[in-house]
């Protein structure tokens, strides 16, 4: 009993045997924490500024759909360059940006245009850091690694989603906003450091002479639409992450409206969700290199759903709280596991374009469920923010259930399967 208790713990960290994916994780908790201090606090200061959530859900469209937009063709161009090169280059271009939004808030521009334009230079960096990172992962730790270090990436970045939010509250309420940005533009240093420190490049593919930018495009994405498991995973991958992960939108409207709270209270359910979401994280971990069955995702798009409906009855913090943590916790699971189950069956030499495909549609869908909450929530209220986007995950995964089947063969165990 001692015995397996053992293994499974240091299963839980196997990734942290390459030298490469320890460092670039050890820079990214300071970093990730001043990122989401600055989303915090962005979506706080943009509510108070404009009292709008419909101006609030236009910052994330302004901010994600530069994603949309570009992601798939800046997945091509990742794969025919060195990764960590591009890296490098993404770390500092936040940085100048983080620098940027402080010095205007400082300088008292607090103008709702120049909030937007630098939520849409935010978006575009996103839309070449992303995909990078994303087929990184592989190249750092090897493919049956692959979903610890997904896990362990995740738990790194949702410590930080507790850590931030609230840290996020407290500076808001004795300094300001301007302080909230110019710490994230300063926790950039320590990710910038140890990316330098990686010894891996992260090669490029090489292509034929006849190859090019559109017919690279093209090809990636017919490989994802003819394989069916990446198809029907991107498929539930595309109404999740559009109805629920607006949070960033939700929650300011659903602390002053519905918990009659100011900035600690958002800090606080935003904390909450981080909590859940670290949870999940360190479940998937454990799990080390088996991949659960078929209907997992299915399932757990069921559960997001359910906890989105349950807010509209929410009467206080204690239930509010149960209900965020739980939120996180199967946000996060089905992230990660969609993640897995899409680069565990992707060839090398479509990596950077199908990563492409899943960031857009994990950030690049984010806009149509900001919109889409913002305006709600203007006509409604903030207590039906997650209700309504809940309410169109339970029915539209009721209708995939009907007519999308996932592999088995798709989903087993790294142990089991073929390595090539």
């Amino acid at each position: 009993m001692a015995a397996g208790t053992e293994m499974r713990f240091k299963g839980t960290f196997i990734s942290l045997n390459h030298r490469d994916f320890r460092y670039f994780l050890s820079g990214q908790f300071l970093s990730l924490m001043g990122t989401m201090i600055q989303n915090t606090a962005l979506s706080w200061y943009v509510y108070k500024v404009t009292n709008s959530p419909f101006l609030l859900g236009l910052i994330g469209v302004f901010q994600y759909a530069p994603v949309l937009l570009i992601t798939l063709l800046s997945g091509v161009i990742v794969e025919r360059h060195p990764k960590k090169k591009i890296l490098l280059i993404t770390q500092v271009s936040y940085m100048l940006q983080a620098f940027a939004l402080s010095f205007f808030v400082y300088m008292g521009e607090s103008k709702y245009w120049v909030l937007a334009a630098l939520a849409a230079i935010n978006g575009v960096i996103t839309s070449f850091d992303m995909p990078t990172r994303q087929s990184f992962f592989i190249e750092l730790v090897g493919k049956s690694d692959l979903p610890n270090a997904i896990s362990l990436n995740s738990t790194v970045f949702n410590m930080s989603r507790i850590i931030g939010p609230a840290a996020a509250g407290i500076i808001m309420d004795d300094l300001g906003a301007f302080q909230c940005f110019l710490v994230n533009a300063v926790s950039f240093i320590p990710v910038i450091y140890g990316i330098v420190k990686i010894q891996h490049m992260g090669n490029p593919v090489i292509r034929s002479t006849e190859s090019n930018l559109l017919k690279d495009l093209k090809d990636g994405v017919l490989y994802t639409v003819h394989k069916r498991i990446l198809m029907s995973t991107m498929f539930m991958m595309a109404i999740v992450c559009t109805f629920a992960f607006n949070s960033n939108v939700i929650v300011p409207v659903f602390a002053k409206e519905v918990m009659e709270g100011g900035a600690r209270t958002y800090s606080l359910l935003m904390s909450l969700i981080g909590l859940g979401s670290l949870l999940g994280a360190m479940f998937m971990a454990g799990q080390g290199r088996r991949v659960r069955g078929k209907y997992y995702l299915i399932v757990n798009s069921f559960i997001i759903a359910v906890l989105q409906i349950m807010t509209l009855f929410t009467k206080n913090y204690i239930s509010a709280g149960i209900t965020f943590v739980f939120i996180g916790f199967f946000n996060l699971t089905f992230l990660n596991k969609a993640n897995t189950i899409i680069q565990f069956n992707t060839e090398d030499k479509y990596r950077g374009r199908v990563m492409s495909i899943y960031s857009l549609l994990n950030i690049g869908s984010t806009p149509l469920g900001s919109a889409f909450a913002g305006a709600v929530m203007e006509k409604f209220g903030g207590k039906f923010g997650f209700f309504s986007c809940g309410s169109i995950i339970f029915l539209v995964t009721a209708v995939i259930m009907c007519f999308i089947e996932f592999k088995k063969d798709s989903l087993k165990p790294f142990s089991n399967r073929p390595q090539h």
